[in-house]
């Protein structure tokens, strides 16, 4: 387990944004403010009406105030690949972490 980002950088990471989305990439860099710049990313959109879609967003940055939430990604099938397990998962989709109140 990294304790800090130093440890994750080019390795590959998921992360959830504080609006709900779940982004995969490989981690490039960062900067003081947690800014993340994530290459080879997609997002996993789940709906109970269809499977889960796997959109590519390919060099993608996230802003550091809206992560949530951010874990390294390790292989747990034989094949190394987890993404075939997820093909047919159906779930609701995750709500906001944070809500701005006015």
């Amino acid at each position: 387990m990294a304790s800090t980002l130093s440890e994750l950088t080019n390795k590959s990471i998921t992360l959830l944004t504080c609006d709900g989305r779940l982004i995969t990439g490989i981690l490039l860099g960062y900067d003081q403010l947690q800014n993340l710049i994530l290459k080879n990313s997609y997002e996993k959109v789940y709906s109970m009406d269809a499977p889960m879609e796997k959109v590519e967003l390919g060099l993608f940055v996230v802003r550091g105030d809206n992560v949530a939430v951010i874990s390294e990604v390790t292989a747990t099938s034989t094949n190394g690949d987890r993404e075939e397990e997820d093909e047919d998962v159906r779930a609701e989709p995750i709500p906001p972490i944070v809500q701005n109140v006015t």
